[in-house]
């Protein structure tokens, strides 16, 4: 029998690709502008911090719809976005979340 598998993405790059999920759905770049506090011009220049994705990350979290369609795109179960997102934080010195299985 042949299981299918995630594809081997790590946390820095799921967290790379929930940019440019974001970015390319202004309904979601609105909202997450407006929750963050950013502004456009600014999104580069606070990508450098990697405090950043584990902040994109738990927005995406915070709507499940938002987790099933990125998971979707990414092609990846949407258990790996919570889990990317603790590998940031750990590596950050941030809050690890329980995250449901």
């Amino acid at each position: 029998m042949i299981r299918d598998r995630d594809p081997v993405l790590d946390a820095d790059e799921i967290g790379i690709q929930a940019l440019m999920f974001v970015a390319s759905h202004d309904d979601l770049m609105n909202r997450f502008l407006d929750l963050s506090g950013l502004q456009a011009d600014g999104v580069r220049a606070a990508a450098a911090d990697p405090s950043f994705f584990v902040s994109l990350l738990d927005f995406i979290l915070a709507r499940e719809e938002d987790v099933i369609d990125l998971a979707s795109q990414l092609r990846v179960r949407p258990q790996l976005i919570g889990q990317a997102r603790n590998v940031l934080a750990k590596a950050t010195g941030l809050d690890l979340v329980d995250l449901p299985t």
